[in-house]
């Protein structure tokens, strides 16, 4: 109980100054994974108070946890990967969430065929597994972590009533701006109308999004025409930023434009963007120096375990140092135990 009541107080200094941070994830899956063995040690003792048989079938239940949970999951990753396919069609970045299921799979399936072989008593075969073990669970770990603290950051309601409303762009085809973009852009619209009827004062849109090689026009461009012809909104009220060719310039190039806007006047912004790009989207926005909370717009369930994990592969390239320090430190002890077996 104490380490959950430390965890819980460390993490909760980190987020109220400042929520968007990876190490926030960090602490949240620690703390969560605390909690969840503090309930698993409260209930043994209990259960055991009132059963025998209950004990076993409980501990049972934990010893089958970790294999079932580990199946669905392969399963699901395979499962994703081929409705992605047939959706988006077939190309490499459809691919990112199987590679989790490739992992578990080969995780699973090597000891058996290590013991099968008999290649379970060569040490160097053992300490290869351990070293792959160990790399594929802590990159699981951070994931569980991030996913965990991006749907809490995701949950998180904005408490203030945005003067500027920014919307990111995802990419035309074409012209025309496809399903994905226009939920943001909906969402966008959404957030406009419930400002200007709880307050009377309607906010500023910012469309943000540049010209990408494969697009006949700025996506900011395409974004102001779409809401132009699907709502009654005065083009007044839409400030547009067609420069940025990623988040990060997205983030800059909106809040210089917002500062010009403002002319010195205090105010209060958030981002639009889908729920499995807004934690990232934000620590952009911290590193930016912009204000603003991010708010997502509802994306298809098939498209999105794939999109976030290309994006948990983002985050993981935003803090690459840390992340390098913990490879070499797991490829040096398994290093050292491979001397020491030879």
């Amino acid at each position: 109980m104490f380490m959950i009541v430390l965890l819980f107080l460390l993490f909760t200094i980190l987020y109220v100054k400042e929520k968007r941070r990876f190490v926030n994830a960090i602490f949240f899956g620690f703390l969560v994974i605390a909690i969840l063995f503090e309930i698993a040690l409260d209930v043994i003792p209990t259960v055991s108070s009132q059963s025998q048989i209950l004990t076993i079938l409980y501990l049972i239940f934990l010893v089958s946890l970790v294999p079932i949970t580990i199946f669905i999951l392969t399963i699901g990753t395979f499962f994703n990967s081929k409705r992605l396919l047939e959706k988006e069609g077939k190309s490499l970045k459809n691919l990112f969430f199987a590679l989790i299921g490739v992992g578990v799979t080969l995780l699973i399936v090597t000891p058996i065929i290590m013991v099968l072989t008999g290649q379970f008593q060569d040490g160097r075969m053992v300490i290869g597994y351990v070293y792959f073990a160990m790399l594929f669970g802590y990159v699981m770990f951070l994931y569980s972590c991030v996913i965990s603290y991006a749907i809490f950051y995701h949950l998180t309601p904005v408490m203030y009533q945005p003067d500027y409303i920014i919307a990111l762009g995802s990419g035309l085809i074409g012209d025309k701006v496809p399903p994905l973009l226009a939920s943001r852009l909906n969402k966008a619209v959404e957030l406009y109308h419930k400002k200007k009827q709880k307050t009377g004062v309607a906010p500023m849109l910012i469309m943000s999004g540049g010209q990408g090689s494969d697009e006949l026009l700025a996506e900011a461009d395409a974004m102001k025409q779409y809401i132009l012809a699907n709502y009654d909104i005065p083009s007044s009220h839409i400030l547009v930023e067609n420069q940025s060719v990623n988040t990060a310039q997205n983030m800059a190039f909106s809040k210089k434009i917002i500062e010009q806007h403002a002319e010195g006047k205090p105010y209060r912004s958030v981002f639009v963007t889908n729920e499995f790009h807004v934690f990232r989207a934000s620590i952009y926005a911290r590193k930016a120096g912009l204000d603003a909370e991010g708010v997502g717009a509802k994306t298809a369930f098939y498209y999105v375990p794939n999109a976030f994990t290309r994006e948990f592969i983002g985050l993981l390239e935003m803090n690459k140092l840390y992340h390098i320090i913990v490879f070499l430190m797991i490829t040096g002890m398994c290093g050292l135990l491979l001397l020491a077996y030879t």
